[in-house]
Order: structure tokens, then C-alpha cells, then sequence
């Protein structure tokens, strides 16, 4: 394998449960949204409303992956997007020929086909699905979980109904070896050597690294079925290994509304470089009703994590709502002309299935 292809993509299925962003677009009726980009997961399935969606990312891969995306709402059926991403219940190597053949048949520009198709062949036409950095990193981290948890790892996976899951994890999960894992894993070295090569966020949170993901996990399977998280089955099997696990972009309903918006003359812009540069120019003025920045500002520092709302503030519309997914660190950021909304939402959070972001919401007064 010549890694020319390989190792350019840093998110494949995606980070976030964007099923909580929907409901908040919905709930507030936002019709122009501007959203950290990363591998398009995260964005297009806030146009199920038939919104109009502007994207950015630093990455020309992960642009390029997004237009992929695009092309596989507009040209694809439903199950035909779920056997090219390779979403349950799809699995296997089976599924290469007739990968190969709709990605044949795809519309793509001259330049996202070169990129794709070298990056299929390096992986003998092999999903895309975990790829990108962030999910090789958990499937290497779902080997650890296996071995230290034994034989019953899976076993928080079997629950249909939420109070027997809670009594299980409360009383019958193996608490003690999962404490030794996450102190193992979830600690800045570690994520540090897999991922984040020395750019690791500056945690400015009270809790210790193991508190942090120890309450994060706590607020998931207390909240949540495991089987219907993700995250849980990325960092338990290193893969989704049931539908149950799909994310709202492998819903059938979700996909049908977002490929209506889009087969409805809907526009998709791509901007790529600085989010703060791009939204702060005349050009976006009061255009959007929802920016979703993820958590990139967690990585902000001096100036920048002091004044970036301030900065962007002009693109957003009266009333116009900021979502920050915080992670490890809360930016120290001057919220002059905003209302913090989250506890409008408190509910709604404890129903995301990711469960490491602490959420904020600003409006524009």
C-alpha cells in the first residue's frame, strides 16, 4: 500500500450525534445553516427541513469526502447509500463489486474521482465508512476494551429497554476493569500517541481526564441504549454491528427528506479554510439562522478563543443560534450580544449518544 490516498482523511462515519442538531434546527424553524464540515455526516442531515447548507473545513479531503456525499444523496437509492457506506445491515467484502460499479456510475468532478479512486484501490474497494483517523483510532481502542473486559464485553448491548440497561450497568457491569480501562485509554498520552500527534486540547475543565470520560460514559448508558448508540458500538466492536447503532444519516426517513431538499434545486457550498475568516466576511452577513462550529473553538487560544462569537456574530441573523460542542476545554469567550440558550435543551442533550461534548447554545439578540 503506498499511504498516498490513505492516511488523508481524519473523519469517515463522523463524531457527532447529529440527531440532536435536527431537532434544535427544527425546533427553531432555521432555514439557512453554516456547519463545520468534517465528513459531511454532520451536515446534510439538518436539510431534511429544506434548509440550505454552507460547509467549511481546513481539509480539501474532507470537502471532497462531503461532495461524495452529496452525489450519494442525489444519485443513490436508500439502500444503495447504505451498501456504498456500508452501514448495517451491510457487511463484508461482499459488497466491493457493486461498490465499485455505483462509484463507476457516480457523477463526481475530475479531481474527487482521482482522490476516490486511488483511495479505493489502496483498500481493494473496501468501504470508506472507518478510514478516517478518528475511527481507526477507536477500532485500535476496542481491541484494548475486548481484552480487559473479557468474555461479557458486549453484554450492555443486549438491552432493549433503558431501566433493565441501567440496572445492569449500575449493578452487574464489570466496573472495576472498565475504571482501569478508561484511566487506561482516556488519558492526554494516549490520544496524544494515536490521534491528535502533540496538538491535544488544553483541558480547562475541573474534572481529570478519567472523571471527564467516567461522567461522559455514565451520561451515555444511563440515558441511552448502547445498541443505539454509534459511538458505543465504535468503541466496543470498532465497527456498527447492527442498525440499531446506525446514525440518523443511515435513517430512512431522514435520508428521503434530505434527498428531496436536495433533488429540489437545494445548493450545497463548500468553504475551505479558516471557519472564523470565512464567516466574518461581508459576503455572509446575516445569512445563516443556525452555525454549528462543533468543537473546534475547544482548540482556540488568546485573541481567538476571546473574540471569535463577537467575530462571526455579523453572519448570523436576529435570533440566529451558535452550537459549541465543548470538549475537555470551555472556551473563555466574550458572549457581549448573545443569550445562553442551553438550558432550553438540557433534556434534549442527555438523549445525544456521543456523550464526550458538553453542549452550548448561544442566540443572537
Amino acid at each position: 500500500m503506498t499511504q498516498k490516498y490513505f492516511n488523508q482523511l481524519n473523519y469517515t462515519l463522523g463524531n457527532e450525534d447529529t440527531s440532536i442538531d435536527c431537532q434544535i434546527v427544527k425546533d427553531l424553524g432555521c432555514e439557512n445553516i453554516f456547519n463545520v464540515a468534517g465528513c459531511g455526516s454532520r451536515s446534510f442531515p439538518l436539510v431534511a427541513e429544506g434548509a440550505h447548507l454552507s460547509m467549511v473545513d481546513i481539509s480539501e479531503y474532507q470537502l471532497a469526502l462531503c461532495r461524495l456525499r452529496e452525489a450519494l444523496y442525489r444519485q443513490l437509492t436508500f439502500n444503495e447509500f447504505l451498501l456504498f457506506l456500508e452501514f448495517p445491515p451491510f457487511d463484508g467484502q461482499d459488497n466491493r463489486h457493486e461498490r465499485k460499479r455505483i462509484f463507476r456510475e457516480l457523477d463526481l468532478n475530475s479531481r474527487d474521482r482521482e482522490f476516490f479512486r486511488g483511495l479505493f484501490v489502496e483498500n481493494d474497494w473496501q468501504s470508506l465508512l472507518y478510514l478516517g483517523k478518528w475511527e481507526r483510532t477507536f477500532q485500535t481502542m476496542s481491541h484494548g476494551l475486548r481484552l480487559i473486559l473479557g468474555k461479557h464485553y458486549s453484554k450492555i448491548f443486549d438491552f432493549y429497554n433503558l431501566e433493565e440497561q441501567v440496572h445492569y450497568f449500575t449493578k452487574k457491569f464489570p466496573r472495576m476493569r472498565w475504571n482501569a480501562l478508561l484511566f487506561l485509554l482516556g488519558n492526554k498520552s494516549v490520544f496524544n500517541a494515536l490521534l491528535y500527534k502533540g496538538d491535544f486540547i488544553e483541558k480547562n475543565v475541573e474534572e481529570d481526564h478519567f472523571e471527564y470520560y467516567q461522567k461522559s460514559f455514565d451520561q451515555l448508558f444511563n440515558n441511552n441504549l448502547a445498541r443505539e448508540s454509534f459511538f458505543a458500538h465504535l468503541c466496543f466492536f470498532g465497527k456498527i454491528n447492527h442498525s440499531d447503532g446506525n446514525p440518523i444519516e443511515a435513517k430512512e426517513q431522514n435520508f428521503k427528506a434530505v434527498k428531496e431538499t436536495l433533488l429540489s434545486n437545494s445548493i450545497v457550498e463548500y468553504h475551505q479554510g479558516d471557519l472564523v475568516e470565512i464567516l466574518a466576511r461581508e459576503d455572509h452577513r446575516e445569512r445563516y439562522d443556525y452555525i454549528g462550529l462543533s468543537d473546534v473553538p475547544s482548540y482556540f487560544k488568546g485573541e481567538r478563543e476571546k473574540s471569535f462569537l463577537q467575530e462571526i456574530s455579523p453572519s448570523l441573523k436576529k435570533d440566529g443560534v451558535i452550537c459549541l460542542r465543548n470538549y475537555l476545554r470551555i472556551p473563555d469567550c466574550d458572549i457581549s450580544g448573545f443569550e445562553d440558550i442551553t438550558h432550553r435543551y438540557q433534556e434534549l442533550y442527555k438523549q445525544e449518544k456521543v456523550g464526550v461534548y458538553r453542549f452550548k447554545l448561544f442566540q443572537k439578540l
